[in-house]
């Protein structure tokens, strides 16, 4: 078996752990926060202003990172890091310090072992199954939007958010950081691997770091923008609307039990959207990906609006987990054709600001909207429309292959 399957095993279970901690079960912690602090929906959700507005410091760190040193040790450093950081997080004794620790934990751990890092080795590790191997390693997400949730929804149930978090912490120390050490591989050659194999990501060496793009030429480029804005837009809206499952549900009348439910079915839709839109990626154009990504999310968000039953709300959700399964493979997909494969780490990374700046206003926004009104529609109305705008700025992008990558089909 060719040994780049070894590497998307790894990447599968770094982000069935960080995606699943920090994007799906971190909405579980919003309720017994607030209970225990006193504190508003608006401030609880400054946690994830928060770490938005770090990572845009620490995506382009992580991205130079696992460009030019072992991924390895740059995604071991980050398991480690999210360990220390999930128990800081569980002695916080107020709702600022909440939100400072908080949005430390999950910007530097998701900047060097999250998706960035994933999506980065194996672009290497790939070329002619690259969105069908991208699609296998961010099924882990899915599955970790369907295990750490549930876990930790019953463990807050028998021990609390504080000892939740400490547990959480052991798993990073005891099972994620030895798993990304003996798994991950940055390239064919650190490896060992024959430059001959038919799925290598570069025949022959892969460019030195001397000839990477600068940060003034991946600027420079209109896709960098392009891409940027589309997918910001998007990711805005959609991690606004995760961190908000909870609380929307309840005010539906809904259990918290039910918003386990849901985020269950994000995670179970999101495996058929990782395997089906990485597919779409791989045979057509990874902008028909991305464009039936905002689609579905769109459909989501007006079914929300309504304020509907149980079942047209689980159906939203699940439209929403099929959008969800194909950002991060399409993403990658993109990157790789704009920008090549010794870039990759570094565009991926220096994007993030970019798409930071559209998250950021997300989840202050709404949860003012739903302080202030007690409904979640006007929210979701608003968000639909930055979606459209989103797709409509992605018309303009060619994906013309890098140099390098041409060399290869």
């Amino acid at each position: 078996m060719y040994a780049g399957w070894r590497v998307v095993a790894g990447t599968f279970f770094a982000q069935m752990m960080v995606i699943g901690f920090f994007i799906y079960a971190g909405s579980l912690l919003v309720e017994p926060v607030r209970a225990e602090f006193g504190a508003t929906l608006e401030q609880v959700m400054y946690a994830m202003t928060g770490a938005t507005l770090a990572g845009f410091v620490m995506m382009p760190l992580g991205g130079i990172a696992i460009d030019r040193y072992p991924a390895r040790y740059v995604m071991g450093a980050g398991a480690a890091f999210g360990a220390a950081a999930l128990y800081g997080l569980s002695q916080a004794t107020s709702i600022a310090g909440y939100v400072i620790l908080f949005s430390i934990a999950m910007s530097v751990t998701n900047a060097f072992v999250g998706s960035t890092s994933c999506s980065t080795v194996i672009s290497r590790w790939f070329n002619k199954s690259r969105g069908r191997a991208l699609g296998i390693s961010a099924i882990g997400t899915s599955v970790g939007g369907i295990v750490i949730p549930a876990a930790f929804a019953a463990s807050l149930e028998a021990v609390g958010w504080r000892m939740s978090l400490q547990y959480m912490s052991l798993l990073y120390l005891a099972i994620l950081l030895p798993i990304v050490l003996f798994s991950i591989s940055s390239s064919p050659q650190e490896a060992g691997v024959g430059n001959d194999n038919a799925e290598t990501a570069v025949s022959g060496e892969i460019p030195d770091m001397d000839k990477a793009l600068s940060l003034g030429d991946i600027l420079r480029r209109p896709g960098y923008w392009y891409m940027g804005l589309s997918l910001g837009l998007l990711f805005s809206v959609y991690s606004a609307a995760m961190a908000n499952i909870t609380p929307y549900a309840l005010t539906q009348g809904l259990t918290a039990a039910d918003a386990s439910t849901f985020i269950m079915i994000v995670a179970v839709s999101g495996l058929v959207g990782k395997v089906v839109l990485g597919v779409v990626a791989d045979r057509t154009s990874p902008k028909n990906g991305l464009w039936i990504a905002q689609a579905l999310v769109c459909v989501s968000f007006v079914l929300l609006a309504g304020e509907p039953g149980y079942l047209i709300i689980a159906l939203a959700f699940a439209a929403l987990g099929l959008a969800a399964g194909g950002m991060l493979p399409v993403w990658g997909a993109m990157v790789a054709r704009v920008f090549g494969l010794v870039s990759y780490g570094r565009a991926m990374g220096i994007m993030g600001p970019l798409v930071t700046i559209c998250v950021l206003p997300g989840f202050p926004v709404v949860g003012r909207l739903v302080d202030m009104s007690g409904s979640y529609t006007l929210c979701f109305q608003v968000f639909s429309v930055v979606v459209l705008v989103g797709a409509l700025v992605l018309f303009p992008l060619r994906l013309d292959a890098p140099a390098e990558q041409r060399l290869l089909s």
